[in-house]
Protein backbone atom coordinates (compact mmCIF):
# COMPACT_ATOMS: atom_id res chain seq x y z
CA UNK A 1 0.00 0.00 0.00
CA UNK A 2 1.81 3.21 -1.50
CA UNK A 3 0.62 6.87 -0.55
CA UNK A 4 2.33 9.64 -1.58
CA UNK A 5 1.45 13.10 -0.17
CA UNK A 6 2.49 17.01 -0.52
CA UNK A 7 1.84 18.95 2.74
CA UNK A 8 1.96 23.02 1.82
CA UNK A 9 1.25 26.09 3.78
CA UNK A 10 2.15 29.78 2.74
CA UNK A 11 0.96 33.07 2.92
CA UNK A 12 -2.37 31.33 4.33
CA UNK A 13 -2.92 29.28 2.21
CA UNK A 14 -3.54 25.70 2.85
CA UNK A 15 -3.45 22.92 0.09
CA UNK A 16 -2.62 19.69 0.50
CA UNK A 17 -1.93 18.24 -2.73
CA UNK A 18 -1.93 14.82 -4.94
CA UNK A 19 -3.81 13.34 -1.73
CA UNK A 20 -5.93 10.36 -3.24
CA UNK A 21 -7.42 9.79 0.19
CA UNK A 22 -5.31 6.06 -0.09
CA UNK A 23 -7.18 4.13 2.62
CA UNK A 24 -7.15 2.87 5.85
CA UNK A 25 -5.13 6.29 6.09
CA UNK A 26 -7.11 9.80 6.10
CA UNK A 27 -5.41 12.90 6.29
CA UNK A 28 -7.25 16.35 6.99
CA UNK A 29 -6.90 19.83 8.33
CA UNK A 30 -7.49 20.33 11.72
CA UNK A 31 -9.56 22.57 12.59
CA UNK A 32 -6.83 24.07 15.29
CA UNK A 33 -5.32 27.78 14.42
CA UNK A 34 -1.48 28.73 15.35
CA UNK A 35 0.12 31.57 14.75
CA UNK A 36 2.51 29.89 12.17
CA UNK A 37 1.81 25.53 12.03
CA UNK A 38 -0.83 24.49 9.72
CA UNK A 39 -2.20 21.20 11.44
CA UNK A 40 -3.14 17.74 9.87
CA UNK A 41 -4.44 15.05 11.72
CA UNK A 42 -3.53 11.72 10.33
CA UNK A 43 -5.51 8.23 11.06
CA UNK A 44 -5.34 4.46 10.28
CA UNK A 45 -1.43 4.38 10.59
CA UNK A 46 -2.65 0.94 12.96
CA UNK A 47 -5.42 -0.43 10.83
CA UNK A 48 -4.14 -2.73 8.54
CA UNK A 49 -1.73 -5.45 8.39
CA UNK A 50 -0.41 -4.93 4.69
CA UNK A 51 2.66 -2.74 4.61
CA UNK A 52 2.29 0.99 4.51
CA UNK A 53 4.31 2.76 2.42
CA UNK A 54 3.81 6.71 3.18
CA UNK A 55 5.99 9.42 0.95
CA UNK A 56 5.77 12.93 1.87
CA UNK A 57 7.01 16.20 0.85
CA UNK A 58 6.62 19.91 3.03
CA UNK A 59 6.95 22.44 0.29
CA UNK A 60 9.30 25.16 1.00
CA UNK A 61 8.59 28.14 3.67
CA UNK A 62 5.79 25.68 5.28
CA UNK A 63 5.54 24.81 8.63
CA UNK A 64 3.53 21.13 9.00
CA UNK A 65 2.67 20.02 12.52
CA UNK A 66 1.12 16.37 11.88
CA UNK A 67 -1.37 14.73 14.72
CA UNK A 68 -1.75 11.50 15.11
CA UNK A 69 -5.28 10.95 16.64
CA UNK A 70 -3.99 8.20 18.89
CA UNK A 71 -7.50 6.54 18.69
CA UNK A 72 -5.91 3.52 17.13
CA UNK A 73 -2.79 3.55 19.18
CA UNK A 74 -2.67 -0.26 20.02
CA UNK A 75 -1.04 -2.08 17.14
CA UNK A 76 -2.69 -5.16 15.15
CA UNK A 77 -0.45 -8.30 15.56
CA UNK A 78 1.57 -7.56 12.19
CA UNK A 79 2.39 -3.67 10.85
CA UNK A 80 5.20 -2.43 8.40
CA UNK A 81 5.20 0.90 8.04
CA UNK A 82 8.05 2.54 5.84
CA UNK A 83 7.40 6.81 6.29
CA UNK A 84 9.57 8.71 3.63
CA UNK A 85 9.65 12.47 3.74
CA UNK A 86 11.74 15.51 2.51
CA UNK A 87 11.71 18.61 3.70
CA UNK A 88 12.22 21.38 1.40
CA UNK A 89 14.18 24.37 2.09
CA UNK A 90 12.71 26.86 4.98
CA UNK A 91 10.06 24.36 5.69
CA UNK A 92 9.37 22.84 9.16
CA UNK A 93 7.39 19.01 10.13
CA UNK A 94 6.70 18.59 13.26
CA UNK A 95 5.26 15.33 13.77
CA UNK A 96 3.62 15.29 17.06
CA UNK A 97 3.40 12.43 19.89
CA UNK A 98 3.02 9.43 18.27
CA UNK A 99 1.80 6.45 20.48
CA UNK A 100 2.65 2.63 19.66
CA UNK A 101 0.89 0.34 22.23
CA UNK A 102 2.14 -3.50 20.75
CA UNK A 103 -0.37 -5.57 21.19
CA UNK A 104 0.59 -9.35 22.63
CA UNK A 105 2.73 -11.67 19.74
CA UNK A 106 3.07 -8.54 17.53
CA UNK A 107 5.50 -7.81 14.88
CA UNK A 108 6.23 -4.36 14.49
CA UNK A 109 8.82 -3.05 12.04
CA UNK A 110 8.95 0.77 10.61
CA UNK A 111 11.41 2.48 9.07
CA UNK A 112 11.30 6.51 8.99
CA UNK A 113 13.21 8.13 6.76
CA UNK A 114 13.75 12.10 6.42
CA UNK A 115 15.77 14.07 4.28
CA UNK A 116 16.05 18.03 5.37
CA UNK A 117 17.03 20.51 2.72
CA UNK A 118 19.15 23.43 3.35
CA UNK A 119 17.76 25.27 6.87
CA UNK A 120 14.61 22.88 6.88
CA UNK A 121 13.79 21.55 10.48
CA UNK A 122 12.42 18.31 11.48
CA UNK A 123 10.77 17.43 14.98
CA UNK A 124 9.58 13.76 15.67
CA UNK A 125 7.85 12.65 18.97
CA UNK A 126 6.86 9.15 19.81
CA UNK A 127 6.31 6.82 22.88
CA UNK A 128 6.24 3.20 22.87
CA UNK A 129 4.30 1.14 25.51
CA UNK A 130 6.00 -2.26 26.49
CA UNK A 131 3.99 -2.70 29.72
CA UNK A 132 1.23 -5.93 29.88
CA UNK A 133 2.62 -7.58 26.81
CA UNK A 134 3.26 -10.95 27.03
CA UNK A 135 5.30 -11.15 23.68
CA UNK A 136 6.16 -8.84 20.70
CA UNK A 137 8.77 -8.43 18.73
CA UNK A 138 9.66 -3.98 17.49
CA UNK A 139 11.51 -2.72 15.27
CA UNK A 140 12.37 0.59 14.43
CA UNK A 141 14.99 2.96 12.29
CA UNK A 142 14.74 6.35 12.27
CA UNK A 143 17.09 7.33 9.39
CA UNK A 144 17.59 11.37 9.16
CA UNK A 145 19.96 12.92 6.37
CA UNK A 146 21.07 16.63 5.35
CA UNK A 147 21.03 16.50 1.42
CA UNK A 148 24.47 14.13 1.33
CA UNK A 149 25.29 13.61 4.92
CA UNK A 150 23.53 11.24 7.33
CA UNK A 151 23.21 12.93 10.85
CA UNK A 152 21.59 10.02 12.67
CA UNK A 153 21.11 6.15 11.66
CA UNK A 154 19.10 5.15 15.20
CA UNK A 155 17.95 1.18 15.05
CA UNK A 156 15.91 0.39 18.13
CA UNK A 157 15.10 -3.57 18.26
CA UNK A 158 13.27 -4.54 21.71
CA UNK A 159 12.41 -8.37 21.24
CA UNK A 160 10.63 -9.80 24.40
CA UNK A 161 10.89 -13.27 23.23
CA UNK A 162 14.42 -13.47 23.68
CA UNK A 163 16.16 -14.50 26.69
CA UNK A 164 19.22 -11.67 26.85
CA UNK A 165 16.23 -8.99 26.56
CA UNK A 166 14.15 -10.70 29.37
CA UNK A 167 14.04 -7.49 30.95
CA UNK A 168 14.16 -5.68 27.98
CA UNK A 169 17.61 -5.15 27.16
CA UNK A 170 18.61 -1.47 27.51
CA UNK A 171 15.19 -0.55 28.75
CA UNK A 172 16.12 -2.58 31.86
CA UNK A 173 12.49 -2.98 33.42
CA UNK A 174 11.25 0.04 32.43
CA UNK A 175 7.25 -0.12 30.45
CA UNK A 176 8.00 3.22 28.89
CA UNK A 177 10.08 4.05 26.18
CA UNK A 178 10.30 7.70 24.52
CA UNK A 179 11.86 9.74 21.93
CA UNK A 180 11.83 13.38 20.55
CA UNK A 181 14.16 14.83 17.80
CA UNK A 182 14.85 17.98 16.56
CA UNK A 183 16.86 18.46 13.73
CA UNK A 184 17.48 22.03 12.30
CA UNK A 185 21.07 23.68 10.83
CA UNK A 186 20.49 26.53 13.90
CA UNK A 187 18.39 25.60 16.41
CA UNK A 188 16.29 28.72 18.46
CA UNK A 189 17.40 27.75 21.72
CA UNK A 190 20.52 26.51 24.14
CA UNK A 191 20.50 23.03 24.82
CA UNK A 192 20.81 23.83 28.18
CA UNK A 193 17.15 25.43 28.39
CA UNK A 194 15.88 21.95 27.16
CA UNK A 195 18.26 19.64 29.94
CA UNK A 196 16.23 21.92 32.63
CA UNK A 197 13.35 20.45 31.76
CA UNK A 198 14.20 16.92 32.29
CA UNK A 199 13.59 15.83 35.64
CA UNK A 200 15.34 12.67 37.11
CA UNK A 201 12.74 11.99 39.43
CA UNK A 202 12.36 8.73 40.89
CA UNK A 203 12.22 5.54 38.34
CA UNK A 204 12.32 8.07 35.39
CA UNK A 205 15.00 8.69 33.36
CA UNK A 206 15.74 11.30 30.46
CA UNK A 207 19.44 12.21 28.38
CA UNK A 208 20.00 14.20 25.62
CA UNK A 209 22.65 13.82 22.73
CA UNK A 210 24.00 16.37 20.66
CA UNK A 211 24.28 15.28 17.25
CA UNK A 212 27.17 17.29 15.58
CA UNK A 213 25.89 20.68 16.28
CA UNK A 214 22.79 20.04 13.65
CA UNK A 215 19.90 18.98 16.22
CA UNK A 216 19.61 16.82 19.02
CA UNK A 217 17.53 13.21 20.72
CA UNK A 218 15.90 12.91 23.57
CA UNK A 219 15.50 9.47 25.28
CA UNK A 220 13.40 9.06 28.35
CA UNK A 221 12.78 5.56 30.13
CA UNK A 222 9.97 5.54 32.90
CA UNK A 223 7.59 3.72 34.45
CA UNK A 224 5.70 6.78 35.60
CA UNK A 225 3.32 7.55 32.03
CA UNK A 226 1.56 10.48 33.66
CA UNK A 227 4.90 12.30 34.23
CA UNK A 228 6.49 11.20 30.52
CA UNK A 229 3.78 12.59 28.66
CA UNK A 230 3.93 15.97 30.82
CA UNK A 231 7.69 16.87 30.01
CA UNK A 232 7.86 15.36 26.67
CA UNK A 233 4.78 17.75 26.25
CA UNK A 234 6.85 20.86 28.07
CA UNK A 235 9.55 20.05 26.02
CA UNK A 236 7.37 20.56 22.90
CA UNK A 237 5.78 23.52 24.42
CA UNK A 238 9.17 25.06 24.48
CA UNK A 239 10.21 23.88 21.21
CA UNK A 240 6.95 25.67 19.36
CA UNK A 241 7.05 29.14 21.70
CA UNK A 242 10.88 29.02 20.07
CA UNK A 243 9.99 28.11 16.36
CA UNK A 244 7.09 30.80 16.74
CA UNK A 245 9.12 33.26 17.25
CA UNK A 246 11.49 33.03 14.58
CA UNK A 247 8.86 31.82 12.16
CA UNK A 248 6.27 34.03 12.94
CA UNK A 249 7.85 36.61 9.96
CA UNK A 250 7.68 34.22 7.53
CA UNK A 251 4.23 33.70 7.28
Amino acid sequence: MESNKQLQARFQKVNLLDYKGDQPLEIAKADQTHRVFTTYNMDGLNKTEAPMSIDFTVKKASNIKLLDDGSDAKTLPKQSLQFNCNIEEEALLLFDKREIIPSDNSNINQHIKVNVTGDAEFVWAEIVHLDHVSNYHYYSLMEIWAEEQCLAYDPVQLDRSEEMLVHHGMTESFPYVASIWYISPNHPFDEWDVQQRLSQAKNHRAGMTDIDGKGILIRWLSTDLTLLKQEIDDVLAFFDEKITEVRKWRV
